[in-house]
């Protein structure tokens, strides 16, 4: 297990932010060769061994609005990993007040999506954005399956966003809720996952973590 300190200013953007660990921006986290069966209970019941190794899933049961656990030992990745805003502001490239107001953004939208997508559909129990775009793929497939969907492409990839390349959503609405609802919902998706990769993690490492 890792507990490695990283500077102080830069725990204070961890800290507030939490992106990383409450299933935003990924479904699971990498651990390291031999770390399971050393990890805190809530993540060794998240624990699996996968083609690539071990790993755990998330959102984190240790997170609840922050990590509840910061000053205990951890999973080495809990420590050592460094998204692209920490990269960025320990290069000088950001400041701290300007770092922090990114992860406030990236956060109340995350939240008002999450919102927006429990109104739309009236499901309530979503672990997380990443889940939640999961979730959404199989409401787009249903819909389409009952004839109430519009293009096949508008239905997107579940974890890899939501797509609308296909053009207007259906015109017959989804519990009762106005279509265009649910198409403001997959265009709010994607401006949050715009978001997340250009502030948070490069393309190529969205393309390496997000679990398919």
């Amino acid at each position: 297990m890792g507990n490695n300190t990283a500077p102080e200013e830069e725990q204070a953007i961890c800290i507030t932010c939490g992106l990383c660990c409450d299933g935003t921006l990924y479904m699971h986290a990498t651990l390291q060769p031999g770390e399971r069966g050393h990890l805190p209970d809530k993540i060794e019941e998240a624990g699996r061994t996968g083609e690539d190794g071990d790993y755990f899933l998330l959102p984190c049961g240790y997170f609840s609005g922050s990590c509840t656990i910061y000053e205990l030992p951890r999973a080495d990745v809990c420590s050592t990993y460094r998204c692209s805003l920490l990269k960025l502001f320990a290069g000088g490239g950001i400041s701290q007040e300007d770092a922090l107001r990114t992860v406030r953004e990236a956060v109340a939208m995350r939240d008002e999506v999450i919102a927006e997508y429990r109104r739309v559909t009236g499901r309530d129990a979503v672990a997380g954005f990443r889940m939640m775009l999961v979730d959404l793929g199989a409401v787009m497939k249903e819909l389409k399956g009952s004839g109430a969907a519009g293009d096949d492409s508008a239905a997107g990839a579940a974890t890899d966003g939501v797509s609308l390349a296909g053009g207007p959503a259906a015109e017959v609405p989804l519990n009762g809720v106005p279509a265009g609802d649910f198409e403001m919902l997959l265009i709010r998706c994607n401006i949050l996952e715009a978001l997340l990769i250009k502030a948070f993690m490069p393309a190529e490492e969205f393309e390496k973590y997000v679990m398919k």
